[in-house]
């Protein structure tokens, strides 16, 4: 733990440096405008105290409580509006103060919005907001905090590392604060000042609150160097602190595993492996660099897998299922099931079998992709989970054999054993379809329950508006903008050479005759809504995949596109 320390600390300092500061910057630089050192002051300690405590938190509240990251964000964002408008009008937060006072009997605390208190309320909303920004070390110790326990060694480490996110703030705040008082305007119209403070919060909230800081985020990923916007997780890769969080991780795990409690579990008559594992980090082999995979949550399993899926009738799926809701269906030895969006959107992967085969079942929200596989690993029966890491944007898993990582639109080991043994998942096909459809075809399905052990509102959303917006939520190289980049396309790929059909062209229902490299191939939409893509040169069927045509375009960035 003493190494992570100081490593915490310098990783907090150059997180500075990364484009998730952005929106924070104008708040922070004009904190002391007016001269005012107690407002700066509460503002960093405002954040460093908040910072600490929501990053320990929200791994839980998110896991635990099923509530949306969004749904905190934008109660600090709703905390900011407040603060801004308190500071912009005055005379309407004290008349506010006089009403509670005399109708509640409540006598809120009287501080000046330009002084410590009010730097401490500001500090404390943008240290929620800006939680989400952390390196390796520190969402490690927020994933072990989230699903084992808190210590005082997860308090220390990412209150350390706080601390050095506060320190150069706190001196960018002071360095904006002496060029404003050069400024003979500042020293004349304090009042004024502190209202142009609060119109600048107010802005950044409203910036916040639309996502265009997400889109300015992403700007900045696929513009600027990734020496520059990855540099607090360069500096980390650097040490050997993989040792170290494995030594806290298994002191901690100590403290839960009960006497005789084996960390392997088997089934399938003794087949099976699986094991809790570190996620693998040599990159000796690897088909990614390291620098092109981007931590999307906090660490393994931060989206916790389905491990024993119950299933349902279709009757008792028609009381919470819509007909327009989509579902990701599979009919595969004699097995029929319905996986819907609804639950995937919370848990990106279902570990699952089909009459004695085992299956996963995996979704990528961001990328629009639904792919099965079988879950073999070296010919080993495992199990998949979420790695909380993503490239281009997609869903990178694991596996609780060896710990390698998987590209969930590829099928494809990316890092580890695997990737080296050139290992590639067996697709399994998958379609997506409403679920009116689904179960007119197929009355008899099973579809899995909401009974997953988690607690989640299966009825909400937890992306906004994502799916309907042309904005990402994670850096892609090379956007391909041929199309609109969340247009809905069915992908095959033969032979090395690839071609992507966008959904819109099988809506008239008639065969589409292609060529692939040479090769003559068929795409026909059946009744069921599947869309089956034979080679008609040697009569065998290609599995396609559905997702979104930037997805599709990253992965294949040779791909050819369909044109009616």
């Amino acid at each position: 733990m003493l190494l992570l320390l100081p490593i915490a600390f310098i990783s907090g300092i150059l997180t500075v440096f990364s484009p998730c500061v952005l929106p924070i910057l104008p708040i922070v630089l004009t904190s002391g405008i007016d001269g005012n050192t107690k407002r700066i002051k509460g503002v960093i300690t405002g954040l460093v105290v908040s910072f600490t405590v929501f990053t320990l938190i929200l791994a839980f509240i998110v896991r635990v409580l099923s509530i949306p990251v969004d749904t905190v964000r934008l109660f600090a964002v709703a905390l900011l509006i407040f603060f801004g408008l308190s500071l912009i009008f005055p005379v309407g937060w004290q008349k506010i103060q006089t009403l509670l006072e005399k109708y509640w009997g409540f006598k809120p605390i009287r501080y000046k919005n330009s002084g410590f208190g009010g730097g401490f309320f500001t500090g404390v909303s943008l240290g929620i907001v800006w939680t989400p920004c952390v390196g390796p070390v520190v969402g490690a110790v927020a994933t072990l905090a989230a699903v084992n326990s808190f210590s005082l060694s997860a308090v220390f480490i990412a209150l350390v590392y706080a601390l050095g996110t506060g320190l150069p703030l706190y001196f960018i705040a002071k360095g904006g604060s002496k060029a404003s008082q050069k400024l003979s305007f500042v020293k004349k119209e304090n009042q004024k000042i502190r209202q142009i403070f609060g119109i600048i919060i107010l802005a950044t909230a409203l910036f916040i609150w639309s996502g265009a800081d997400r889109a300015l985020q992403a700007w900045t990923l696929n513009t600027l160097p990734e020496s520059w916007t990855q540099l607090a997780t360069t500096f980390e890769n650097k040490f050997n602190i993989r040792s170290e969080l494995d030594k806290l991780k298994d002191k901690e795990m100590m403290k839960k595993v009960q006497p005789g409690q084996a960390p392997l579990r088997q089934g399938y008559e003794g087949q099976a492996i699986i094991r809790d594992v570190n996620l693998q980090s040599d990159f000796n082999g690897a088909k990614v660099a390291k620098e092109d995979l981007i931590q999307g949550c906090f660490g393994k399993d931060c989206i916790p897998s389905v491990d024993k899926p119950q299933f349902e009738s279709a009757q008792e799926a028609d009381k919470w299922l819509i007909p327009d809701d989509l579902i990701f269906a599979l009919e595969y030895r004699g097995v029929v099931r319905a996986y819907p969006q609804r639950i995937m959107n919370w848990h990106e992967i279902v570990n699952d079998e089909a009459n004695g085969t085992p299956i996963v079942v995996t979704f990528c929200p961001l990328c629009g992709s639904a792919l099965s596989f079988e879950r073999k690993v070296d010919g080993v029966i495992t199990e998949f989970g979420v790695s909380g890491k993503l490239h281009n944007n997609d869903l990178v898993m694991y596996d609780r054999y060896e710990g390698n990582l998987w590209q969930q639109i590829t099928g494809e080991a990316i890092v580890g054993p695997a990737a080296r043994r050139g290992e590639e998942l067996m697709k399994i096909p998958i379609i997506t379809v409403p679920w009116s459809q689904w179960k007119k075809e197929h009355p008899d399905t099973q579809v899995l329950s909401r009974n997953t052990g988690f607690s989640r509102n299966y009825d909400q959303y937890p992306y906004g508006t994502y799916e309907e917006n042309d904005e990402l939520l994670f850096g892609v190289k090379d956007l391909n903008r041929s199309l609109q980049i969340k247009t809905v396309v069915y992908g095959i790929e033969f032979e090395g050479f690839s071609k992507a059909y966008p959904e819109s062209v099988f809506e008239a229902k008639a065969p589409i005759i292609d060529s692939l490299n040479g090769i003559n191939v068929k795409l026909e939409k059946q009744d069921t809504g599947e869309i089956v893509v034979t080679n008609l040169d040697t009569g065998r069927k290609i599995i396609p995949t559905r997702l979104f045509w930037f997805a599709w375009a990253a992965f294949h960035p040779e791909t050819e596109l369909y044109q009616k």
